[in-house]
């Protein structure tokens, strides 16, 4: 019997990007992903001082984002809940959802050098593959994200490099850019429907 395994790519996505996108489709790819949900935070326990852009207007701009593609799916399970959206509750219920299929949960280097200081990381870890990819380019960063991983599965867990071209423009500079209307050449960043909706509802405009 096969079982199907679902990737969770959670994060703010505030704005979603091209980075975003191509680390969703290096995921589906990377372990042959059946289903994969894309999670918008509601807040965020480590951004609680982000800009306010609503959980709603993050969760269509991902909807339009992502809406092209067969197996990607945007799920509302955090944004529809009230309070701070812990990765432990969120990976809780997804299991209860899909009981017997693999869990795979990607991250950026980022927030996987600071695992350790997640809520019920052990946990976490314990009910899926982590699958890491990298948010710059160079060795240092490499290095310090193979040092974290080998001594976490060296402690019995799955943790997973995705060999990707790192994105290095981040959603703080975007967030910048759109504050200050500097729209000339963001269509490489961020998708034409996305930008769109941005404009459209002044999202980010100072």
């Amino acid at each position: 019997m096969n079982i199907n395994r679902i990737g969770i790519f959670g994060g703010t996505f505030n704005p979603v990007h091209r980075g975003h996108e191509a680390a969703a489709l290096g995921f589906c790819g990377r372990f042959g992903l059946d289903r994969l949900l894309i999670v918008p935070t509601n807040i965020p326990p480590h951004k609680r001082n982000e800009t306010g852009v609503s959980p709603q207007h993050r969760l269509e701009m991902c909807e339009i984002c992502f809406g092209a593609y067969d197996n990607i799916e945007v799920s509302d399970i955090e944004t529809k809940k009230e309070g701070v959206s812990y990765t432990f509750d969120t990976l809780s219920s997804l299991k209860k959802i899909y009981p017997k299929e693999l869990i795979y949960f990607l991250a950026g280097s980022d927030m996987f050098l600071s695992i350790e200081h997640w809520h019920k990381y052990e946990e976490i870890l314990a009910m899926c593959t982590f699958a890491v990819a990298f948010r710059k380019r160079g060795e240092a960063e490499k290095g310090e994200v193979s040092k974290l991983r080998e001594k976490l599965t060296g402690r019995g867990y799955k943790i997973e490099l995705l060999e990707n071209a790192a994105f290095e423009v981040s959603s703080t500079e975007l967030r910048e850019r759109l504050k200050n209307r500097d729209f000339g050449g963001l269509d490489r960043y961020i998708s034409p429907g996305v930008l769109d909706y941005i404009k459209e509802r002044n999202i980010y405009v100072l």
